[in-house]
């Protein structure tokens, strides 16, 4: 009877033994940086700036064809809009601004190049709207866009102005 209490005693110290080894396993795994991970597969610098770069000419795209509606899953659920030269807007929801952006409807011959000269006068002139941070487009008959991004890529600010020389003399 006593050898038999000996044999289950050592097999629970046995157990608990080589449960805490396992936890020290794993807790190991857990520090120990793991050399089989393809570097190749952690998204680099590059990566979030081509990400960029795409919804960028998603947005642009959308304003140069008028497909508005286009926009919808670039958008933040709430947008900041300013219509130049007039009291409207503020924050709009999803929609109210997708709405909104009708009214570059009359708007031809988009140019989103940053090497565009009214482009650089408006970055200069107005950087807090027109500045490095948005994507900025002029119209061939004057109309002007910019969007912002959040750190979610999504547009959480615009502004629009039937002329840009509403903006820089």
């Amino acid at each position: 009877m006593k050898r038999i209490k000996r044999i289950d005693l050592l097999r629970k110290l046995l157990l608990g033994f080589s449960a805490l080894v396992l936890a020290a396993c794993r807790i190991m795994e857990l520090l120990t940086p793991n050399p089989t991970i393809d570097p190749t597969a952690i998204p680099s610098p590059t990566t979030q700036a081509e990400l960029v770069v795409d919804v960028s000419e998603q947005i642009i795209a959308a304003i140069i064809s008028k497909n508005n509606q286009a926009l919808e899953g670039y958008m933040a659920n709430t947008v900041q809009v300013r219509l130049e030269a007039s009291g409207c807007c503020g924050p709009l929801t999803k929609s109210e601004a997708i709405s909104q952006l009708s009214y570059l409807n009359p708007a031809v011959g988009w140019s989103f190049d940053p090497a565009n000269q009214t482009i650089i006068n408006l970055a200069t002139s107005i950087p807090d709207y027109y500045g490095i941070d948005w994507i900025v487009g002029v119209a061939s008959n004057e109309y002007v866009v910019s969007f912002k991004l959040d750190n979610q890529n999504k547009v959480e600010a615009y502004n629009l102005a039937a002329t840009y020389k509403l903006l820089i003399p």
